[in-house]
């Protein structure tokens, strides 16, 4: 279904957002800011290629009816809301990283990543009342969980943009795992 498609594509598209974002902030306990970005971009890296197969699957699976679409809407967001929790757990393993404010950053980076896990429960538990009565009232209320998702996401980046080290930003851009999240 188109609706079910274009909620993939903005999950993609915000997942590929906080992952650039994280690029200069990071989160290690006393380890050193490569060690520190190399862990969480792989931990975000790890994350994004989750979505993006969840979503590759998602918009290939046989949806013809609102009914099918929900189903795989709420499969879809169940997933994405476990690959987000496991997320979370590497990157509170990641530490904090010996920086400037290196604990307010890695505090922050995971703060992040379980507000986009509770974003995902939300949306999964939203659509238990998607209608599907109708593909156009399906589609209307899967807008709607996919504008509630993009909000949660804009309002994460907001909050993590404000969090830079350039030791962290440096280190970075030697770490393959960090420079593959940028293309």
């Amino acid at each position: 279904m188109t609706s079910i498609r274009r909620i993939s594509a903005g999950a993609v598209l915000a997942a590929a957002l906080l992952a650039a974002g994280c690029g200069g902030s990071s989160s290690s306990s006393g380890v050193s800011a490569s060690t520190y970005v190399k862990n969480v971009c792989t931990a975000v890296g790890t994350f994004r290629t989750d979505v993006q197969q969840k979503i590759s699957s998602l918009s290939a699976a046989n949806v013809s009816t609102p009914a099918q679409g929900k189903t795989a809407l709420q499969d879809f967001l169940a997933a994405a809301s476990t690959s987000s929790d496991a997320a979370v757990t590497k990157l509170k393993d990641a530490g904090t990283p010996s920086v400037n404010n290196g604990k307010q950053i890695s505090t922050s980076l995971v703060n992040a990543f379980n507000q986009l896990s509770a974003a995902l429960k939300q949306a999964e538990t939203s659509t238990n009342s998607l209608p599907t009565s109708s593909k156009q009232a399906f589609a209307a209320g899967a807008k709607s969980i996919q504008t509630n998702i993009q909000s949660s996401i804009q309002g994460m980046l907001s909050g993590l943009s404000a969090l830079r080290s350039a030791d962290l930003a440096s280190a970075a851009k030697s770490q393959p795992a960090c420079t593959s999240l940028s293309g």
